[in-house]
């Protein structure tokens, strides 16, 4: 082997070197960005299972509160009908 293709040999290695040394890099930086997707992709999933969790309580809530406000406006609807009638017949 001569001197040049030992020089050739050696920048074809420093260049091989070089290039494994930003893969490391690259790798790296991607496995602690897939981290990070992980890490937030875990937690809005304990979001969405929170939210989902109360999606039931609220449906009832929500019935309930329409069911009041149902009664209510029969009631507003009967006292303003016979209500003040009734009042003056009572008093």
């Amino acid at each position: 082997m001569s001197r040049r293709d030992s020089l050739a040999t050696d920048e074809r290695l420093n260049a091989l070197e070089e290039e494994v040394r930003l893969l490391w890099a690259a790798s790296r930086k991607y496995n602690f960005d897939l981290h990070v997707l992980e890490s937030k992709a875990q937690d809005d999933e304990d979001r969405l299972e929170t939210v989902a969790s109360q999606a039931p309580k609220m449906a009832d809530i929500v019935t309930e509160q329409w069911i009041q406000i149902q009664r209510f406006e029969q009631a507003s609807s009967y006292y303003t009908q016979w209500g003040t009638t009734w009042l003056e017949h009572e008093y």
